[in-house]
């Protein structure tokens, strides 16, 4: 397996089913067993870094989690800095374009206000990672929301954009605007002076020439730009991506899974399996065991009645979803993880990883066969 072809899972979801915890226990599953792993989200909530018991900053970090050796690491680019990371690292060897870039005023505005930039910029930094990094597998974990997937497909219209002669064009306008280029002549020249004229009226002459100057400064790292986003489509569009959907039993749960299952089989990846958190399927080993000991309270009793009721409670909620599961996705696999009592995030990982562990070839995309 190439170093820069690494097997990528995303994990999709609705908020509140665990998405973030459930990442982490597969992505420490892995690389318990074995398996190079990178974990990486692109959850602007940073929940990350509390399910770890880790700091993750926005550079690949080693995680020391005994569990996962000194196989996992974790990338959690910040919403507010993952504009200005990629741009450091894409302009590392041209210093006076990228003073130019890091100063543009559209620039600054998008790296603010540019809805998807975020997904994208992560996109494109899990590419640079993995061709610099030797991993087997990357995990990563989306913002909890119906449209987090959508991200999927920005890679690559963006790569068809870069590549084409817009950025050119764009990137031609900071010559024009700035009155340095002789005037072109013939019906070509009159048409492009004629709509720069008219986006000067729309928006003012210095968002014209801002808009001229970022695309001059991009068109100077365009190929390596255009080589790390398709890249990055290619891992998440490729055969060896993974759609996981994550959820839990209760309707809201469902109806995000059936929504999801239908978006993902519109973008192209398809889902490869659900996992179904709070779904247990047996009592705890602490409540088998006091069960039937002589000398048990009767408040004790009383206090393990409930828990299994409500135990019991959840295994059938998820029984029936599974049910309907099956029945609306023939063919789908469910995996079922019970609720975990531990009050630390770390803990509650180390616990689902363990119930994981048996599912990883279930859960893993089906090209990790070729291995």
């Amino acid at each position: 397996m190439s170093k820069t072809d690494p097997l990528v899972i995303v994990c999709a979801g609705g908020g509140g089913v665990g998405k973030t915890t459930t990442s982490a226990a597969l992505a420490v599953a892995l690389a318990r067993n074995g398996r190079s792993t990178l974990i990486v989200t692109i959850d602007p909530a940073r929940r990350l870094a509390g399910a770890m018991g880790v700091d993750i900053t926005d550079e690949v970090t080693r995680v020391a989690v005994p569990e996962a050796g000194s196989r996992l690491c974790a990338l959690m680019p910040d919403p507010r800095r993952s504009l200005h990371t990629f741009a450091e690292q894409l302009f590392e060897h041209e210093p006076v374009a990228k003073a130019r870039l890091l100063s543009n005023k559209l620039y600054i505005g998008l790296a603010d206000a540019a809805a998807g930039v975020h997904e994208l910029v992560a996109m494109n930094l899990v590419a640079r990672a993995a061709e610099r990094g030797s991993f087997d597998v990357v995990v990563i974990d989306t913002a909890p929301s119906r449209h987090a997937v959508d991200f999927v497909t920005l890679p690559g219209r963006l790569a068809a954009l870069l590549g084409g002669r817009t950025v050119t064009w764009l990137s031609g306008l900071a010559e024009r605007t700035s009155g340095g280029a002789s005037g072109s002549s013939g019906l070509i020249g009159w048409g492009a002076g004629h709509v720069e004229n008219l986006l000067a009226k729309v928006t003012g002459p210095v968002l014209v020439r801002d808009t001229g100057d970022l695309f001059r400064d991009l068109a100077v790292v365009r190929d390596r730009f255009v080589a790390l986003t398709q890249h990055a489509a290619t891992l998440l569009l490729g055969p060896r991506a993974a759609y996981l959907l994550v959820t839990a039993p209760t309707a809201a749960g469902r109806d995000d899974v059936l929504y999801l299952h239908k978006r993902l089989e519109k973008l192209g990846p398809g889902s490869r399996a659900v996992v179904m958190n709070r779904a247990d399927t047996h009592a705890a080993s602490y409540a088998r065991a006091l069960r039937g000991q002589p000398g048990v309270s009767a408040a004790m009793a009383s206090a393990m009645t409930i828990i299994e009721d409500e135990r019991a409670a959840r295994s059938s909620a998820a029984d029936a979803l599974s049910a309907e599961l099956r029945a609306r996705i023939p063919g789908l696999p469910t995996v079922r993880l019970p609720f975990i009592e531990a009050s630390a995030p770390e803990r509650v990982v180390a616990a689902l990883s363990r119930e994981l562990e048996p599912y990883i070839h279930t859960l893993l995309p089906a090209a990790a066969a070729e291995r």
